[in-house]
C-alpha cells in the first residue's frame, strides 16, 4: 500500500550569499665526447640540452658574437623506438658529396667533430663525423645516412586521425597537391607526414613513387637536388647536370610522384640559400604529376606555392587531453598503475605539459623507472630539464635541445630574444598584442620582432594574443630570463591598465580576465623583490571588486602585508578585512575568522571609543556575521549582527547600519521566518533610499522577491526579481543578477514552466561559472535536479544532485550537502530504490545535527523519511518520523501547513494500522 501525500517535491531555497651564456671559449670550441664516467655522474644527468648547444655554439645573447652552429636534425614525433627505414626509400650505393658552398657549421674546418654523433629517437646514428676534415675536403653523405635519417611509421599514434584523413584527401584530390604540415618543434609533424604517406589511398595513387627527403641533411638547393637524384635512383647521363636529369625525369613521368621534404626549415633558413631553395621547390611544383608535402617549423609554407595547411592558423596543435593520456599510457605500457590518484596526477601533468607530443613521450619514459608521483615532483622542480633521454641531447631526445635549435635556425637574438624572454615571463602571454605591445615596451621594430618569433613557432597567435606553450615558456624563462627594466615597463603598463578599467564590473571583468595571471605574476615578483609600492595597494583594491579573482587577491594581500614595512595602519586593517571576506567567499572559514581576530584583538571595545574605532569594530563583527551565516550558524550570526549594528550606530555609518539590517533579514529568511525577514528588509530598504544607495535598495528588492516566492506569491515575486535583476545589470553586478535568474528559474519550475525554468537556471549557472562562484553553480545544479524530478527524469536527477553534492562538499557547505542527501533520498524513493533512499535520508539527518537553525529542512527530511517508511510498511518507524517532524514544525511558529501534513500522515497511518488489526 503506497501513501500519496500532497507534498512530495520539496525545493532547496538556494539562499545564496556572495560572498632565463657566456659564449664557448672560442669559435673553435668542440662538441665533447662523453665518457662512461661523464654519463654516469650525477652532474651529467643534470646537464640540459641547452648546455650541449652552447658547447656547439649558439650566438651569445649579450655580446652578439657568432659562434659555430649545431647540426639541424628535426623530425619530431611522439613515437618511441622507431626504426629508421622506409619501404619507399630507394638508395644508390655511391656516396653523394654535398655542395662546397658555406658549410652548415660556420667555420667547420676549424672544429674537431671526432666521434660526435647526432642520434634519432631510437638511438641510431644519423650523422657520424669519424675523423677531422682536412682543408679542401667536403663532408660526404652516404646512402646509409639518408636511410638512417628516414624514420619508420611509429606505432604509437593518438589523436591525429582526423588530420591524417584531411591530408590524404588533399593529396588524393585532383586540384590539391601541396600539403604543408607546420608548427613548433615537438608537435609530431614528421609522424603525421609518415602516417599520411602510409595510408592505402596515398600508396595506391603514388604506387611506390613516394620519396621521403630528410632535409636536416641538406643545407642548400644543390644538395637537395643530389638527395632527390639519390632517393629516386636516377642514372646520371654524360653532358647533363643533376638538375637536368631530375627535371627530365619529372617531365617524362607518367605516374604521380610524391616528395616529402621533412624538416624543410634547415635549407630554407640556412645562410643565403633561400632564393635557390625557393626556385628549386617552385620548379618542382610546376610539374603536374608532382605532389609535395613539407614539414617545417613556422606558421607558413615555403615559397609562392598554394599550400594547403593542416591544423589551425599556427599549424599543428597540441593533442587533446584524452588522446594525450592514451599516448602517455601507450608509451608507459604496463608500468602505469591506474588509481584515482594516479589518473588525477596524470591529468595534471599532461595539462602542465600542454599536451605537447614530444614532451608526453619523453616524460612517459621516466615512468618505466620511477613512480608517477615522483615524475610530477621532478617536473615541478626541474621543468624541461627532465624532458630528455639518452646521453647526448638531440632534437628528438630533448625538448630543450629542440627549442634551442629553433633559436639558432631562426637567429633569435638581441631584442628579438629579449621580447621572447618577456613573453615567457607572462603566463597569459600578450593579450590583444597589436593593441597592447607598443604600450608595454617602448621601442621600435616590435611588429617585425613578433613576425620573426611567429616564423620560428616559438610563439603562436591565439585570440589576437601572443602565447607560448608551457615547455617552451619554462625553458626560455629559465635560460634567457627577462631583465628588470622590462619587468618595470610591464608593471607600469598594468598599473595604467587597472586604473582605466570600466566602473561597470560586468564590462570590466572580461577585459581583466585575459590579463589576470600576468598581473599576479608581475606584482608578486615586484613585491617579493622588495619593490612594494603604493600602487600595489591600489592594484589589490581594484582586484577586490571582482569575486572571480578572489584567490589572486587573497595571496597578494598576504604578500603585501608581509613585504611592505611602511604600510599605514588603516590600509593594513582594510586589507585584512578584505582578505577575510574573500576567504569566507571561498569557504575557508577558519582562516577568515582568524584574519578578523587579528584585527579585532588590537581594538578596545569600551563605550568611549572613537568613531573610527567603532567603525572598525563594526566591520569586524559584520565580517564575523558573514562567516557564520555562510556556515548556516544563524544564532551566532545574529549575535555578531547585533554587535555590529551597535558599533555602526556609534560610528554613525548609516550605510553599514542599513546593510546590517538587510543581512539580519537574510538570516531570518534562511530560518523561514518570513514575517521578521520582510519587516527587517523593508526597514533596511527605506534607510538605503534615504541615503540614496541604489545598490542597497536593489539588494532588498531581490530578497523581498525571494520571500514572495517562498510564500507562493509568484506574480509579485517575478515583478520584484525582474526589477532587481535589471538594476544589478545596470550596476554591473553579475553575481546578484545571476541570483535573480536562479530565483526566477525556481518560480517557473513551481509553475510547471520547465523549459523557461531550465533556461533561467542555466543562464544563472553560466554567470556563476564566469565569476568562479562555486556555491552558485551548485545551487543551479540543485534546481536543475528538481526540474528533472518534476518531469520524472530520475536518473538525470540523481546525477545532477550528486554533482551538486560534490560541489558543496568542495567548498565546505555541509548543510547543503545534507540537503542534497535529502533530495537523493526522495529521488531514490520515487524510483522504488527504498534501501538507497533510506541510506540517503539517514545521512541527511546525521549531517543536519550540526545545524540547529535548519528546522525547516530537518522537518521535511523527517516527513519524507516517514513517507518512505510507510511505503516499506515499517509503520512504527514511520510514526516516529511523522511525530518528530510535527514537533519541529510546530515549534517554528510559521509552518502551520507543514504541521497539517504531519497530522494527515499520522491519521492515514492510524487508519492503516486499525484496518490491519480488524483483519487480524
Amino acid at each position: 500500500m503506497s501513501l500519496k501525500p500532497y507534498f512530495f517535491i520539496i525545493q532547496l531555497t538556494g539562499h545564496m550569499q556572495m560572498d632565463n651564456f657566456t659564449p664557448s671559449s672560442s669559435a673553435t670550441s668542440l662538441l665533447p665526447q662523453l665518457s662512461a664516467s661523464d654519463t654516469n655522474s650525477g652532474s651529467m644527468m643534470k646537464k640540459t640540452a641547452t648546455t650541449a648547444l652552447r658547447k656547439l655554439g649558439l650566438k651569445d645573447r649579450k655580446r652578439g658574437k657568432h659562434i659555430p652552429e649545431p647540426v639541424h636534425d628535426e623530425s619530431i614525433d611522439i613515437a618511441a623506438g622507431s626504426s629508421l627505414s622506409s619501404s619507399n626509400m630507394q638508395t644508390p650505393v655511391e656516396q653523394i658529396p654535398t655542395s662546397t658552398s658555406t658549410h652548415f657549421f660556420t667555420g667547420a674546418q676549424k672544429n674537431d667533430f671526432g666521434g660526435a654523433t647526432i642520434t634519432n629517437v631510437a638511438g641510431n646514428q644519423i650523422v657520424n663525423y669519424d675523423s677531422r676534415p682536412s682543408s679542401g675536403d667536403t663532408k660526404k653523405i652516404t646512402a646509409d645516412m639518408i636511410a638512417s635519417a628516414t624514420p619508420a611509421v611509429p606505432i604509437v599514434f593518438k589523436g591525429r586521425e582526423e588530420l591524417v584523413e584531411q591530408g590524404v584527401n588533399i593529396l588524393c584530390q585532383q586540384a590539391l597537391r601541396f600539403l604543408a604540415i607546420l608548427g613548433a618543434g615537438g608537435m609530431g609533424k614528421t609522424l603525421l607526414a609518415l602516417h599520411i604517406m602510409n595510408s592505402s589511398l596515398v600508396k595506391d595513387k603514388f604506387a611506390g613513387r613516394g620519396y621521403f627527403i630528410p632535409c636536416e641533411l641538406f643545407e642548400d638547393a644543390e644538395s637537395l637536388v643530389l638527395g632527390l637524384v639519390h632517393v629516386m635512383k636516377l642514372t646520371m647521363q654524360e653532358n647533363k647536370s643533376r638538375h637536368e636529369v631530375l627535371f627530365d625525369h619529372l617531365g617524362a613521368a607518367q605516374g604521380d610522384h610524391l616528395f616529402v621534404f621533412d624538416n624543410f626549415e634547415t635549407p630554407w633558413n640556412h645562410g643565403d640559400s633561400r632564393i635557390n631553395v625557393k626556385n628549386l621547390l617552385e620548379k618542382i611544383a610546376q610539374y603536374g604529376k608532382v605532389s609535395l608535402i613539407v614539414t617545417m617549423r613556422g606558421p607558413d609554407g615555403p615559397g609562392d606555392i598554394s599550400w594547403k595547411k593542416l591544423g589551425d592558423k599556427s599549424g599543428i596543435p597540441p593533442l587533446l587531453p584524452v588522446p594525450a593520456k592514451e599516448a602517455f599510457k601507450a608509451f608507459v605500457d604496463d608500468n602505469f598503475k591506474s588509481t584515482n590518484d594516479s589518473e588525477s596526477q596524470l591529468d595534471s601533468l599532461l595539462h602542465q605539459l600542454e599536451y605537447v607530443p614530444l614532451a608526453i613521450r619523453l616524460s612517459a619514459q621516466h615512468v618505466k623507472r620511477i613512480p608517477l608521483e615522483e615524475l610530477v615532483s621532478m617536473w615541478q622542480k626541474d621543468k624541461t630539464s627532465i624532458l630528455r633521454e639518452g646521453r647526448v641531447p638531440g632534437r628528438l631526445t630533448s625538448v630543450s635541445f629542440s627549442i634551442d635549435l629553433s633559436l639558432q635556425i631562426f637567429e633569435i637574438e638581441g631584442r628579438i630574444l629579449n621580447l621572447l624572454s618577456a613573453i615567457s615571463f607572462l603566463p597569459d602571454g600578450i593579450p590583444l598584442w597589436s593593441q597592447h605591445l607598443s604600450q608595454m615596451f617602448h621601442e621600435e621594430k616590435l611588429s617585425f620582432n613578433v613576425s620573426k618569433l611567429l616564423e620560428s613557432s616559438l610563439i603562436y597567435e591565439k585570440n589576437q594574443g601572443l602565447k607560448m606553450l608551457a615547455p617552451v615558456r619554462d625553458h626560455i624563462h629559465l635560460n634567457y630570463p627577462i631583465g628588470q627594466d622590462d619587468i618595470d615597463q610591464l608593471e607600469e603598463f598594468y598599473a595604467k591598465f587597472l586604473e582605466h578599467l570600466p566602473e561597470n564590473t560586468m564590462e570590466a571583468q572580461p577585459l581583466l580576465q585575459i590579463h589576470i595571471n600576468n598581473i599576479e605574476k608581475i606584482v608578486t615578483v615586484q613585491m617579493s623583490s622588495g619593490e612594494s609600492k603604493t600602487s600595489h595597494i591600489s592594484t589589490v583594491n581594484t582586484l577586490g571588486r571582482f569575486e572571480r579573482f578572489n584567490s589572486v587577491s587573497i595571496s597578494l594581500i598576504a604578500l603585501l602585508i608581509q613585504t611592505n614595512q611602511d604600510i599605514k595602519n588603516e590600509d593594513e586593517i582594510d586589507l585584512k578585512l578584505m582578505r577575510a571576506s574573500k576567504l569566507k567567499w571561498m569557504g575557508r572559514f577558519q582562516e577568515a575568522e582568524a584574519q578578523v581576530m587579528s584585527v579585532k584583538e588590537g581594538l578596545n571595545e569600551e563605550e568611549n571609543i572613537s568613531k573610527s574605532e567603532a567603525d572598525i569594530l563594526g566591520r569586524c563583527f559584520g565580517t564575523l556575521q558573514d562567516i557564520y551565516y555562510a556556515q548556516a550558524q544563524y544564532e551566532k550570526a545574529i549575535t555578531m549582527n547585533v554587535r555590529a549594528q551597535k558599533y555602526f550606530k556609534q560610528s554613525e555609518n548609516q550605510w553599514a547600519q542599513a546593510d546590517s539590517m538587510r543581512l539580519l533579514g537574510n538570516i531570518y529568511y534562511m530560518q523561514s521566518k518570513y514575517k521578521e525577514a520582510s519587516e527587517m528588509i523593508s526597514e533596511a530598504q527605506q534607510l538605503f533610499q534615504e541615503i540614496r544607495n541604489e545598490l542597497g535598495v536593489a539588494e532588498c528588492l531581490k530578497r523581498l522577491g525571494d520571500i514572495y516566492r517562498m510564500q507562493g506569491k509568484y506574480v509579485e515575486a517575478i515583478e520584484m526579481l525582474l526589477d532587481a535583476q535589471k538594476q544589478f545589470e545596470t550596476f554591473g553586478n553579475q553575481l546578484r543578477a545571476a541570483e535573480c535568474l536562479w530565483s526566477l528559474g525556481s518560480i517557473y519550475r513551481k509553475q510547471e514552466k520547465y523549459d523557461k525554468a531550465s533556461e533561467m537556471t542555466l543562464k544563472a549557472q553560466i554567470q556563476f561559472e564566469e565569476n568562479g562562484f562555486k556555491r552558485g553553480v551548485a545551487d543551479c545544479l540543485s534546481n536543475l535536479g528538481y526540474i528533472y524530478v518534476d518531469q520524472s527524469q530520475y536518473d538525470e536527477a540523481v546525477k545532477t544532485f550528486s554533482n551538486a553534492q560534490r560541489q558543496y562538499q568542495s567548498i565546505g557547505r555541509s548543510v547543503d550537502v545534507a540537503r542534497c542527501f535529502e533530495c537523493l533520498g526522495r529521488t531514490y524513493w520515487f524510483q522504488g530504490q527504498y534501501e538507497k533512499a533510506k541510506e540517503a535520508f539517514t545521512e541527511a539527518l546525521e549531517l543536519f545535527k550540526g545545524f540547529s537553525g535548519e528546522k525547516y529542512y530537518v522537518g521535511y527530511t523527517l516527513l519524507n523519511f516517514g513517507y518512505l517508511l510507510f511505503d516499506m510498511e515499517e509503520f512504527a518507524e514511520a510514526r516516529k518520523k511523522y511525530e518528530e517532524a510535527r514537533d519541529i514544525f510546530d515549534s517554528h511558529g510559521e509552518l502551520e501547513k507543514e504541521v497539517d501534513y504531519c497530522s494527515r500522515a499520522l491519521a492515514k497511518l492510524d487508519e492503516v494500522e486499525a484496518a490491519g488489526s480488524i483483519s487480524e
